[in-house]
């Protein structure tokens, strides 16, 4: 099976991910393909796509958006799903989960409308003090948030594992169901 993962990256912490998604799927499909959305040039030769992006100012950067307007008529036709990289693990203890559930809820209802997904998951990156401005930086500590690597690399084996266990199941046919013994 020849599956693409495509990825839009800021700072490289996406890029890790969809490299690390693309080895594990490797293993057990075959030929898989890990690219920067802005160097596929068609999603013609893939039977599966798994695409990812930095979350910024709530939303997927504007080359993985265009991505999926661009390639969305293709991805139709086939299984796609899709991860979004961010910082909500940084956020506040008191607003963490709420806070990754509702920037989740609203990239799902607002970013993926080009293309039917068979799952999409929300990961938190890699999250650096220089990142923002002194005083931001402060402000951010006091308040309880948190800076680092904060990817949860076995929730991302997880979610990959269940995405290749998906795409290794045989194609179900009707002769098998009415093969006289």
């Amino acid at each position: 099976m020849t599956v693409l993962v495509a990825y839009a990256s800021a700072l490289g912490s996406t890029r890790e991910i969809a490299q690390h998604v693309a080895s594990r799927m490797a293993v057990a499909l075959g030929e898989v393909e890990c690219r920067s959305v802005e160097e596929v040039e068609s999603v013609a030769g893939y039977e599966a796509v798994v695409t990812g992006s930095a979350i910024h100012n709530q939303a997927w950067l504007p080359p993985a958006l265009a991505f999926l307007t661009q390639y969305g008529p293709e991805l139709a036709g086939r299984p796609v799903w899709a991860f979004s990289v961010g910082m909500s693990d940084g956020l506040p203890k008191l607003f963490r989960e709420r806070g990754a559930a509702l920037q989740q809820q609203r990239l799902e209802e607002t970013q993926f409308q080009e293309v039917q997904l068979r799952g999409h998951a929300a990961f938190s990156g890699v999250y650096q003090a220089t990142q923002l401005s002194a005083p931001l930086r402060a402000l951010f500590r006091i308040a309880g948030g948190r800076f680092g690597d904060l990817r949860d690399w076995a929730a991302v084996d997880a979610w990959t594992d269940q995405i290749t266990a998906e795409l290794a199941k045989p194609a179900s046919s009707a002769s098998s169901d009415t093969d006289p013994a």
